[in-house]
């Protein structure tokens, strides 16, 4: 029985996604790839040039939607200041409300491998990316400092995110172990705010 391309080039994405998330870009070889998807090395080049073009192709349109989620949520007013109560009344609420919230486009096993990436011609936008989470969680948790601790948030809740994706083949129940571990980290900060 023939394999369609169509079939092989999407076993070579999948299998990429989860070797770029569990070893990351930079450690994961094209030759485990092609093996773990039962392909030859030069199968795997005759439908992606490079390993950045299939990196490219994987992660692209999950930063473009993370990117353009960020703006409309800074854009629609949403990066206000929350009071202690309304933020402990959204993370109390957090599992009813997380389908409707921008946070639903980070579980993504692909915005595990766009924060953990240490060289690609993406890492420019990464940045970008990451400077504006940690703006915005500085403005939301009232953090007047230099952003320190938001990138100190931002990489906890990387590692999370990564874990309970790895632990967890089931994305609802991965979802269920992020919104706890999400809920229980976001107590911790705003119970240490100053309004």
């Amino acid at each position: 029985m023939q394999t369609k391309k169509e079939d092989i080039e999407q076993r070579i994405i999948e299998v990429a996604t989860d070797e770029f998330m569990k070893k990351g870009y930079e450690n994961t070889s094209m030759r485990v790839i092609a093996y773990k998807a039962n392909t030859s090395l030069g199968n795997i080049y005759h439908y992606f040039k490079n390993k950045e073009l299939l990196l490219q192709t994987i992660i692209l349109p999950t930063l473009e939607n993370i990117e353009y989620m960020m703006d409309q949520h800074i854009n629609n007013g949403k990066d206000n200041m929350l009071t202690k109560d309304e933020a402990m009344a959204y993370a109390d609420h957090l599992d009813e409300l997380f389908e409707q919230s921008e946070l639903r486009c980070f579980l993504d096993k692909k915005v595990v491998i766009i924060l953990n990436l240490e060289s690609s011609s993406l890492l420019e936008r990464k940045e970008k990316l990451l400077k504006k989470l940690q703006e915005h969680i500085q403005l939301h948790f009232h953090m007047q400092e230099n952003g320190h601790y938001s990138k100190l948030i931002i990489d906890v809740l990387a590692d999370c995110l990564r874990h309970v994706l790895i632990e967890y083949e089931d994305i609802e129940q991965a979802k269920i172990e992020f919104i706890n571990v999400f809920k229980l980290f976001c107590t911790g900060i705003i119970g240490q705010m100053k309004c």
